[in-house]
């Protein structure tokens, strides 16, 4: 099908998913919940990544310990959701707060920090009528004001795209929001054509060495996944779409050298008429999780495999050898009560384990039709946000870092995950950096230097919040041996809400 076919039929979905009761209104969520979550803040203050800001600016000059290392220079740009209240409401669900847009920039000057709300559409009402006036993702109103678009309620909020001169911050199934690099003002929605424009467009594109981009976004109302391919100048090369039914939220994905690879779980999209977007959903575990391998060269040819019920937020890495045999890694749960239960609870002030959280390891081939997993990482040890050296994105690789939890060491202050590992596909070796009990680990990235040949030398850098101290730091590791802890921190004199990805851009 053409691309302009395929938009044509997009938008009219659009429409039709703007005018779905699926985030039609509903009861105000209970009244307690700010005052219930209060209550826990007090009597454990590691809640506090979770606690709302009212705060519109940030901009501090960072403390040094350490010496931080040369070739490091760049800035590490971070999004998150952090606006989690309005007045006495308090939303029900950690994916719908407003985005809050980071940059750490670090180099042999020192490091400094900024970050400004990203000003979507949604958030400028709201803050102008001084009340929520959107259910979103999972969290309902009375009385809403109308949905245009799935833009209508895009919180820009989840990860950061720099690319073809652009600094994008991206949702889930909404248009990338334009950021100013050097202020971190918002410019306004983002299209890459006016073909695409308002067309969905996902959190975790994934940029080939060569700079070729590749992305998908979902329609759940038509069952529909729309497939991305972008040039390096940020030019449209073609669109397209394949029905999925049963559809479900599919958040990340990979890429070899040949194909497109998505899971969908057997999370599905069932009711239309749900008090929310996340309520719409149903868990079916006797049915299989399908695998889609789709053709980068023609998105009309693709595959169908299958493997056991699970859900998986995130995936590391892929690659294809000459047989056609493809090979990934994912932190995989047996279910998505992480999403489902857990990050409802935590509002609340409830934290839950991460019960089914292991790393695995996936192997599709496409000649015999045969699909396959199995754990890399011993079952005591839970992963998440995985991620790789950037010159060998959707290429044969060896090294993931990834954050990490040991649960035979139990920690009394864990909300999320507690370690930054590197682990060796290879060899089995897990290299791991334990944060202490007050602080609590954000996303962590592998940073190449680029002096050395992929995977070969560099450095690791994340940021975490102190509870204790109420700071936030940024640290840098030596990538081939994070069990001697940072080689450097810098430390902000302001606290902020957990976010949830970045990207690492050189200077």
């Amino acid at each position: 099908m053409k691309r302009r076919q395929v938009l044509k039929s997009s938008a009219t979905v659009l429409a039709a998913f703007a005018a779905s009761p699926v985030l039609s209104g509903a009861p105000l969520m209970p009244p307690n919940r700010k005052e219930a979550f209060a209550t826990a803040l007090r009597a454990k203050p590691w809640l506090s990544g979770f606690a709302h800001i009212d705060r519109q600016r940030f901009d501090a000059t960072a403390t040094i310990s350490g010496r931080w290392p040369q070739g490091l220079s760049g800035t590490l740009y971070r999004n998150g959701p952090a606006a989690h209240e309005l007045g006495d409401f308090r939303h029900s669900h950690w994916f719908d707060g407003d985005g809050l847009l980071h940059a750490y920039r670090v180099g042999a000057d020192g490091v400094s920090h900024q970050a400004r709300y990203v000003e979507t559409h949604k958030r400028q009402a709201e803050r102008k009528a001084d009340r929520p006036l959107y259910s979103s993702f999972d969290s309902v109103i009375a009385d809403p004001a109308p949905i245009r678009s799935p833009d209508s309620v895009n919180t820009a909020n989840i990860s950061v795209l720099h690319h073809h001169g652009e600094l994008l911050a991206l949702w889930e199934a909404g248009s990338p929001w334009r950021i100013d690099e050097s202020s971190l003002d918002t410019q306004g929605v983002y299209a890459f054509s006016d073909e695409t424009a308002g067309a969905p467009f996902s959190a975790h594109p994934r940029v080939e060495p060569d700079g070729t981009l590749w992305n998908f976004g979902y329609l759940s109302a038509a069952n529909l996944l729309v497939l991305w391919h972008i040039d390096a100048k940020g030019k449209v090369q073609k669109v397209g779409k394949i029905d999925a039914a049963p559809i479900t939220m599919v958040h990340d994905f990979v890429v070899t050298e040949r194909h497109l690879v998505l899971m969908i779980a057997p999370f599905h999209f069932v009711d239309p008429d749900s008090e929310s977007f996340l309520q719409a959903h149903q868990w079916n575990p006797q049915d299989p999780t399908r695998v889609l391998v789709v053709d980068k060269d023609d998105f009309s040819s693709y595959q169908w495999f299958e493997l056991p019920a699970q859900w998986v937020f995130h995936f590391g890495n892929a690659w294809e050898d000459k047989a056609g045999v493809i090979r990934f890694d994912a932190g995989r749960y047996d279910d998505p009560s992480i999403m489902t239960v857990n990050f409802r609870e935590i509002m609340r002030g409830n934290v839950l384990s991460l019960a089914g959280l292991r790393h695995h390891r996936y192997r599709i081939d496409t000649r015999t039709g045969r699909c396959s997993e199995e754990p890399c990482l011993s079952a005591h040890i839970q992963s998440e946000f995985p991620s790789v050296d950037p010159r060998v994105s959707c290429r044969e690789y060896s090294k993931v870092v990834m954050l990490t939890y040991d649960t035979n060491q139990p920690s009394p202050t864990r909300v999320l995950l507690n370690e930054v590992s590197r682990f060796d596909l290879n060899s089995g070796k897990l290299d791991t950096y334990r944060y202490p009990e007050t602080q609590i680990p954000e996303e962590h990235l592998y940073v190449p230097d680029l002096r050395a040949k992929p995977e070969q030398g560099g450095w690791v850098i994340g940021s975490a919040l102190d509870w204790k101290q109420q700071r936030m730091i940024l640290n840098a590791f030596d990538a081939r041996s994070l069990n001697d802890g940072p080689v450097a921190t810098a430390t902000l004199p302001y606290a902020m809400p957990l976010g949830l990805h970045g990207k690492f851009v050189h200077a």
